[in-house]
């Protein structure tokens, strides 16, 4: 298990994602990213390969107005968004799945992570959440219910990338590589 947090720039997550991506090899991929107009947990579905021209945290605007120049236009989660969001509201978690993880840095990230998912050989996934600001900061949940949120959609997306292992053939080994931007 590895966890870091990325800064919110552009350039950092285009250079530090595929970084990890490569000295990893992860299996599961779990991104947490928060919204502060979020009142739930929002799992994310889809990545879309499109960037809003909005500064980062340095200042900074994007260099493109896609994630990848020949991505396809939407990338989907083989993690069931629903599903998830249903186990949480079963513990009292207020969640929802969501058709967009935006234009920002998140749905950034989120393509990248779900881009390289899909053409590695062996099952690999992907799942990006959104979060709400804590109650103090005006959100819905108290510390403890966001980290035991937490908790529970990374126990929920371990269980379900193990299964999908177990079931799952190995890929063949992709024949072309992406052009490099």
């Amino acid at each position: 298990m590895h966890a870091e947090v990325l800064p919110t720039e552009w350039a950092a997550v285009s250079l530090r994602a595929p970084r990890l991506f490569h000295a990893l090899s992860p299996r599961l991929s779990l991104h947490f990213g928060l919204s502060q107009r979020a009142r739930d947990f929002r799992i994310e579905r889809f990545a879309h390969n499109r960037v809003m021209a909005r500064a980062d945290a340095a200042g900074a605007l994007p260099s493109s107005s896609t994630v990848l120049p020949d991505g396809d236009d939407r990338v989907a989660s083989p993690l069931p968004a629903g599903s998830l969001a249903t186990h949480l509201r079963k513990q009292g978690l207020a969640a929802t799945p969501s058709r967009s993880a935006g234009g920002y840095l998140c749905n950034f990230l989120y393509y990248l992570s779900l881009d390289w998912a899909a053409r590695q050989q062996s099952p690999c996934h992907a799942m990006f959440v959104h979060i709400p600001a804590e109650k103090a900061e005006g959100g819905p949940f108290d510390r403890a219910e966001l980290l035991r949120g937490a908790s529970a959609i990374l126990r929920f997306a371990i269980a379900f990338a193990e299964a999908a292992d177990k079931t799952a053939p190995v890929r063949a080994a992709p024949t072309a590589e992406r052009k490099a931007s």
